[in-house]
């Protein structure tokens, strides 16, 4: 299944696929328990079960990240343990450590991390602004970390109501790192509010079946929609452009057929000196705009112009 969900992912243009990897034993103690979404979601009868029967193997991750490197994606993985991430960093050459909201925390996972020299993905669902200051100086302790911070609501799915993305904004200006959206919705609205505000990541659940076996799938999209999703995000990044005022050679055109020229209201001979009752305003813009009446009124005609013409500089005496 996961083959074939990176087999139509790279064919709808995703710049990047995560999975995540754990051992259930090194991650839940006994006195784990699920989450009242997973329960609702899922009928493994405690959290230990639910993630041994979901569970991929380390060759299955092997054959996953060959699959992504064959096709030009990038392979990004969670990890929730030590041995997990041993073993990814060992064996794969991943862009990005990625640290889910629920290991902001862990101490062995973070300095590991904090001792290389990789980019850092760091989701913050649930972390008060304290908390993720905290994580960026552990994860900041030996050098400075290249971090984009993810703004993340932890529901599953959640609701609009409570998606905050302003938040996403405020995250930046108070960290100074690039900024994204972990998007928990069931919609694709918020994720392309989310590029149009200025985040230059998005992450969000993929599934072929929403009402699949699982946790997460009630919270994920299809694999149609999330091409939809990437061909509007890439739109918006096109039509974002930049800050400046910039005008496309069909918008020069557009002006100078919708903006007014000044034109003689009358006929005019040669020699006459243009006075404000020999011209009115119309259409094209191709002459002087109405703004530049200094540069007409007072000036002599070397010409004879017609009636409803419009007024070139050719027109008059310099």
């Amino acid at each position: 299944i996961a083959l074939n969900m990176v087999d139509r992912l790279a064919r709808i243009g995703v710049n990047a696929i995560k999975f995540q990897m754990a051992n259930p034993d090194l991650l839940y103690s006994d006195d784990a328990f699920q989450a009242t979404y997973q329960k609702r979601n899922d009928k493994a009868q405690d959290v230990k079960t639910m993630s041994l029967s979901h569970r991929l193997m380390p060759e299955d991750y092997t054959r996953l990240y060959s699959r992504c490197k064959e096709l030009g994606i990038d392979f990004i993985c969670t990890a929730f343990d030590m041995e997990s991430l041993l073993f990814l960093d060992t064996n794969f050459d991943m862009p990005y450590y990625k640290i889910a909201s629920g290991e902001i925390f862990s101490l062995d996972l973070i300095d590991y991390m904090a001792h290389k020299d990789k980019s850092i993905i760091l989701s913050t669902g649930m972390a008060t602004y304290e908390e993720v200051e905290l994580a960026i100086n552990l994860l900041n302790k030996y050098e400075k970390k290249n971090i984009t911070i993810l703004h993340c609501i932890s529901n599953y799915p959640a609701a609009y109501n409570e998606v905050n993305l302003n938040n996403m904004l405020t995250l930046k200006d108070r960290f100074h790192y690039e900024v994204g959206f972990s998007d928990h919705t069931k919609g694709c609205e918020c994720a392309i509010a989310a590029v149009a505000m200025g985040a230059v990541m998005i992450e969000k659940h993929v599934t072929f079946d929403i009402n699949a076996p699982g946790p997460d799938h009630k919270a994920s999209i299809t694999i149609e929609e999330f091409g939809t999703l990437v061909q509007q995000i890439r739109h918006i990044e096109k039509a974002k452009g930049s800050y400046e005022r910039e005008f496309s050679l069909a918008q020069r055109e557009i002006a100078s057929v919708a903006r007014k020229s000044i034109v003689t209201k009358r006929h005019l001979a040669k020699g006459d000196v243009i006075t404000i009752d020999d011209i009115c305003f119309k259409r094209p813009g191709i002459g002087f705009l109405p703004i530049e009446l200094d540069k007409v009124i007072g000036k002599k005609l070397v010409r004879d112009l017609a009636a409803d013409r419009v007024i070139r500089k050719e027109y008059l005496d310099a």
